[in-house]
C-alpha cells in the first residue's frame, strides 16, 4: 500500500510540474528545457536502477521468464513504458531541443546569449 501510494505522488508530481512547465514556460524554450530534464533526469536513472535490482534480485531465475509472476512482469514492464519516453525525451526524438533546433544553431550562439538579449 506505502508503495502505491510513493508511486502516485510520483505520478502527480509529474503531472503537475511538466504541466507547469509547458503552461509557464513556453515563451521561454531553453528554461522550460532545463526545468523538465532536472525531472526526468533522475526519473530515468531510477528506471535504470529499479529494473536492474529487480533482475539482479531474482538470482537464477532472472532470465526463465517463464517462472516470472505477475508482479514480476508488470514492474518489467511498467518500469521499462516509463523508462522509454523518458530517454527519447533526452534523446531529443519527437520534440524541439534548443542546442539543435533553435535561434543560435550555426551561429555559435548559446542559450546565455539568447535569453540575454530579452
Amino acid at each position: 500500500m506505502q508503495l502505491a501510494h510513493v508511486c502516485g505522488l510520483l505520478g502527480l508530481i509529474n503531472f503537475f510540474l511538466l504541466r507547469a512547465a509547458r503552461q509557464y514556460l513556453s515563451s521561454q524554450p531553453v528554461l522550460q528545457e532545463k526545468i523538465v530534464a532536472g525531472l526526468l533526469t533522475p526519473l530515468v536513472i531510477g528506471d535504470v536502477l529499479h529494473i536492474a535490482f529487480t533482475l539482479w534480485a531474482l538470482g537464477d531465475v532472472r532470465w526463465n521468464v517463464s517462472e516470472w509472476t505477475v508482479v514480476i512482469w508488470l514492474t518489467v514492464l511498467i518500469g521499462l513504458a516509463l523508462f522509454i519516453p523518458r530517454i527519447t525525451w533526452h534523446m531529443g526524438i519527437g520534440r524541439y531541443m534548443d542546442s539543435r533546433d533553435g535561434r543560435g544553431k550555426g551561429k555559435g550562439l548559446s542559450a546565455n546569449v539568447a535569453l540575454s538579449r530579452r
